[in-house]
């Protein structure tokens, strides 16, 4: 996670926090976004091995 997104957390307890993480990386992974590679797709030239 990012350092910025864990700075607006706050928690009493460190425990609140392992809690609060986990939920978050549930909620990020019930939509999986598909990766789609776009960047320079037209120059690339794959080789056979």
């Amino acid at each position: 996670m990012a350092q910025s997104l864990l700075r607006r957390i706050r928690v009493q307890a460190k425990d609140e926090l392992v809690k609060r993480i986990y939920r978050g990386i549930k909620e990020f992974n019930k939509e999986p976004v598909v990766f789609r590679w776009k960047y320079k797709m037209d120059e690339t030239v794959i080789a056979n091995a």
